[in-house]
């Protein structure tokens, strides 16, 4: 194509998804974390829902909840290391697959498809989140957050993925429920599509991300890729 993005028509092997509210749904956890961190300090924390809608945005984002009045970078991030330190120690205390999800990845395991996770969080969680959760097979490639590289919504990390699969961009795609998984995936030269049961907020939603579909539950990942040659866009 000219435009140098691939052809939506083609059917992509490797399937690459971010973690939190893509995959996992680790909200009740990361909430725990904050609220921990906010009565330490004394600060009443967010709610839930409030939580749910920043926490791809990563632990700053959640932290910025409380901390309205824009907390100096030294208190920023003490607060995030006092975070890290109580989640690391809760990390699958209530966490789980997404709904959906358990029903896709047997799926992908009874096609041999290939599958990864690209996501901002840091290796010392992901790794043994991953092995907390009940996957029928374990992703052929993990890319998480790395101190030495920029995270999404710069591409580094997807084309990290791809290198580590050994699949070229036009084989691939990208699933995930954050601007910054859409742009980081475009950039990279995948397929990026929006998953509509994760964690964004209305106040910029997927509509707006110009992502090359708009996913309403992992079922429509399965239609989407047995469809062969159907125009990209929502499922309907």
């Amino acid at each position: 194509m000219s435009s140098g993005r691939p052809d939506p028509r083609s059917v992509p092997d490797l399937v690459l998804l971010d973690l939190d509210g893509t995959l996992a749904d680790t909200l009740r956890d990361l909430h725990a974390a904050l609220r921990q961190v906010c009565q330490t300090h004394g600060r009443s924390p967010p709610s839930l829902d409030q939580t749910r809608q920043v926490a791809s945005q990563g632990v700053r984002a959640m932290l910025q909840l409380a901390w309205t009045e824009q907390p100096n970078e030294p208190l920023l991030a003490s607060l995030r290391e006092e975070f890290l330190d109580f989640y690391a120690g809760h990390l699958a205390d209530q966490t789980q697959l997404m709904a959906g999800i358990p029903a896709l990845l047997d799926t992908w395991r009874d096609e041999g498809r290939p599958w990864g996770v690209v996501t901002n969080k840091p290796a010392f969680l992901t790794t043994p989140l991953l092995h907390s959760l009940p996957l029928p097979d374990p992703p052929i490639v993990v890319v998480s957050g790395d101190p030495a590289s920029p995270p999404k919504p710069d591409p580094d990390p997807v084309r990290r993925a791809l290198a580590k699969a050994g699949y070229p961009p036009h084989r691939a795609i990208f699933v995930g429920d954050a601007r910054g998984d859409i742009q980081a995936g475009q950039a990279a030269g995948v397929i990026s599509l929006a998953a509509l049961w994760g964690y964004w907020s209305p106040a910029d939603p997927p509509e707006r991300w110009e992502a090359d579909g708009l996913l309403r539950s992992p079922a429509d990942l399965t239609l989407w890729l047995g469809r062969r040659g159907g125009p990209v866009g929502r499922i309907s």
